[in-house]
């Protein structure tokens, strides 16, 4: 198996998992009170990392870790709603957030990295 074949598949078995864990009540961690929405002209640059290291490790993509969302950031967050099936806008809100969140926890074995990596208080999330 190829490493993109290998990521399409953990994505996949991240979104059953995804699936099976709203249908238990399961939740995401909710972020920081106050944490905004990430968008084009967003000032949350760690936030923005955040979201660029995610998708480079486990999305696939190869953004540049720059703090800047821009058109590639953008796409990529289009993309990951599409494939989540959650609503599409581009913004990095509380349900994208949240799914990245637990994109995140499933590719390490249910590890807490988002919070020790610091992105639990500059990403927004749903509880």
């Amino acid at each position: 198996m190829n490493a993109v074949n290998g990521r399409r598949v953990s994505v996949a078995l991240s979104a059953v998992a995804l699936m099976v864990g709203s249908l238990l009540g399961a939740t995401a961690a909710q972020a920081e009170p106050g944490v905004a929405n990430i968008d084009t002209g967003s000032g949350n640059k760690a936030g923005i990392k955040c979201v660029q290291r995610a998708f480079n490790a486990y999305a696939g993509t190869e953004l540049a870790v720059d703090g800047v969302y821009g058109k590639s950031t953008k796409t990529a967050v289009v993309n990951f709603q599409r494939f989540w099936h959650l609503p599409v806008d581009g913004i990095v809100g509380p349900r994208t957030g949240g799914t990245i969140e637990f994109m995140v926890a499933q590719n390490n074995g249910g590890n807490d990295v988002w919070r020790s990596n610091g992105c639990r208080v500059v990403v927004p999330t749903t509880n």
